[in-house]
């Protein structure tokens, strides 16, 4: 009975998986290893049979993989677009607030397999790090064009929207100051210079006692740049209380 159970979920997991990347997997082992955080293995298991069943070698490829994915997609997609403004776009795409919000888009974490106290709550890092791992088994199982083909799809409305990944980090960031100070960021933001066709707004959020700074060629991006900024922050150090270093927003 335990093996019928196990093997329905694997064939669960797989069609979760399928059908929100679009790709047929030859070798649906790397998708029971992707979606398989270490915390799940069995505490008294060798570090080399964690590292056999765990996902962490595949966060690793696909952390890569992702970055040159996006950075190909925004070049052909933007053909104007500045080198400054590309990689702006790359990175709110693929910060950890955008790849968790990607995760639960698709529906995938209930597919996926954590323990100990994660299973009471899974940080966006753990949804990013399964995300990549996910993208990274795509890779390995069918190569560099089902790979981008994965995450067109995965990525569709965010690609083209510019301010949708952007507000991933403001939502992100508003859930986490609710818990943690019951309160929601405070912005401020201004316009500091720049021309009529290119302004700059510079924008500081503020939650508790930490802050962070951002700029772009919005208000709205100015204080998604600086929520950006300040969730970088939170997650390098999560008892933070000082001020972050400016991100810049797209323009």
């Amino acid at each position: 009975m335990v093996e019928d159970a196990d093997s329905d979920a694997q064939a669960a997991r797989l069609s979760a998986v399928e059908t929100a990347t679009g790709h047929r997997f030859a070798d649906p082992l790397l998708i029971e290893r992707a979606c398989t955080h270490a915390s799940f293995c069995d505490a008294q298991a060798s570090a080399r049979d964690r590292l056999a069943r765990a996902n962490e070698r595949l966060e690793f490829v696909g952390d890569a993989l992702l970055g040159a994915a996006l950075c190909l997609l925004l070049y052909r997609r933007f053909p104007d677009a500045s080198e400054g403004a590309l990689s702006k776009r790359r990175s709110q795409l693929a910060s950890r607030a955008t790849l968790a919000r990607v995760i639960e888009g698709a529906d995938l974490l209930p597919h996926c397999r954590v323990g100990g106290q994660l299973q009471r709550g899974w940080p966006d890092s753990v949804k990013a790090n399964l995300m990549e791992a996910i993208l990274a088994a795509i890779f390995l199982d069918a190569g560099w064009g089902a790979l981008l083909t994965a995450v067109e799809r995965s990525f569709a409305g965010r690609l083209d929207d510019e301010g949708g990944s952007a507000d991933d980090a403001k939502t992100a960031l508003q859930e986490w100051s609710l818990a943690r100070f019951g309160l929601l960021p405070v912005y401020v933001s201004a316009r500091e210079g720049g021309s009529d066709h290119e302004p700059l707004f510079v924008a500081t959020v503020t939650a508790g006692e930490v802050s962070a700074t951002g700029n772009g060629g919005s208000r709205r991006r100015a204080e998604a740049s600086a929520a950006a900024a300040m969730w970088e922050l939170v997650h390098r150090d999560p008892a933070a209380d000082t001020t972050a270093e400016p991100l810049d927003g797209a323009s």
